[in-house]
């Protein structure tokens, strides 16, 4: 348990546009191929558009995490269909992605959170999280002195809304934490 924070977890969420329009199109692309291959055969054009729509659609379903749960002991990613769970160790460092390239959101000053894992990055939220979920974030992760590097990610802005806004009221943390 972290003695500033008072919490034994955060959780930080993926926005919902991420979730819906990744697999809307992933569920597109994946349909469009199934048609053209029902139609036309398994010609070249039709074969790739089948495989890479359902590579997307698996993608989505098995890899785009909707959320993660940072401990002192780990951080958890939760996709559609699985979690995995990641104990803190030396070569495991938090890291920011880079910030979208479409810059519709110009409240963005900072990119997701990711693991690095070796030469593996992982996604761990699609979008920046809160300053408090941050600090609460930082305070859980390195309780124990791991060498994590969140203390030396970027902090965001205080305007940035919490990652918990439109989800259900289970996510919200007590009044006073």
């Amino acid at each position: 348990m972290s003695e500033r924070s008072g919490v034994e977890s955060v959780t930080v969420h993926s926005s919902w546009r991420g979730i819906i329009l990744g697999s809307l199109g992933a569920g597109i692309v994946g349909a469009a191929g199934t048609i053209a291959v029902s139609q036309v055969g398994f010609g070249p054009v039709p074969t790739v558009l089948f495989g890479v729509g359902w590579v997307l659609v698996l993608a989505m379903v098995l890899d785009y995490p909707i959320a993660s749960t940072f401990t002192s002991g780990g951080v958890t990613r939760r996709m559609m269909l699985r979690r995995q769970h990641f104990r803190w160790a030396d070569d495991h460092l938090l890291t920011r992605t880079r910030p979208t390239l479409i810059r519709v959101d110009r409240r963005l000053e900072h990119g997701a959170l990711a693991l690095v894992k070796g030469r593996r990055r992982y996604l761990l939220v699609d979008r920046l999280e809160s300053a408090a979920e941050f600090d609460g974030l930082v305070d859980i992760v390195e309780a124990d002195g791991d060498a994590s590097g969140a203390s030396m990610l970027p902090r965001p802005g205080d305007k940035v809304p919490p990652t918990w806004l439109y989800r259900r009221s289970h996510w919200r943390p007590e009044p006073g934490t």
